[in-house]
């Protein structure tokens, strides 16, 4: 009995695409060229992880809004991919799906389309300008901002540091001028007593 639960392990061990594929999806080998993952219709709202040998991905009819950065950047075999018929938000957050499709021109790109913000309702991602992302423009001028006042508060505190430094240089200079000048007082006194 041991020995034929140990074989079962190895057996396993040799199916990558058993222990690889994930719970909500159904996978199936493609000869020797990797796997077909099938996620459709599953009311996903993220993406799963992908089995690094996955050569068609299909996550059409989901809930998916957006992609977590670098989700794709492991599936070098991918040549077929499904993204159609998400609620895509065509936000700050989707320039990262933007750029992997832009870079991997897989047939179905055309089909991804923004459903909200609803300015951008039905459009291609892959037909986003920058200026379209009304929220990343928003959260650059918001950083752009903290910056001027983080550098008008460091302008202000050198300023108030050398201020301070030159009073004590004065302060200094003029110290040392009246020690000099009752220091020489008292010289010429004890000169004039002798």
């Amino acid at each position: 009995m041991l020995l034929s639960g140990g074989f079962a392990f190895l057996f396993l061990l040799n199916l990558p695409s058993v222990k690889l594929c994930p719970i909500s999806c159904q996978c199936a080998t493609l000869n020797d060229l990797g796997l077909k993952v099938d996620c459709s219709s599953k009311h996903l709202k993220e993406v799963p992880v992908l089995p690094e040998n996955t050569v068609e991905l299909y996550l059409q009819n989901n809930d998916l809004t957006t992609v977590a950065p670098g989700m794709f950047d492991n599936l070098q075999k991918l040549r077929k991919v499904n993204l159609s018929n998400n609620p895509w938000n065509c936000d700050c957050h989707i320039t990262y799906l933007k750029h992997w499709l832009e870079d991997h021109q897989l047939n179905a790109n055309a089909s991804v389309l923004c459903s909200t913000p609803v300015l951008l309702n039905g459009k291609q991602i892959l037909k986003l300008t920058g200026n379209e992302y009304a929220a990343c423009t928003n959260h650059e001028s918001i950083q752009c901002k903290s910056f001027l006042y983080r550098d008008i508060w460091l302008a202000s505190a050198l300023l108030l540091v050398l201020i301070l430094l030159l009073c004590i240089i004065y302060i200094a200079k003029h110290l040392n001028f009246w020690a000099f000048m009752t220091g020489s007082y008292f010289l010429s006194e004890s000169l004039k007593v002798d």
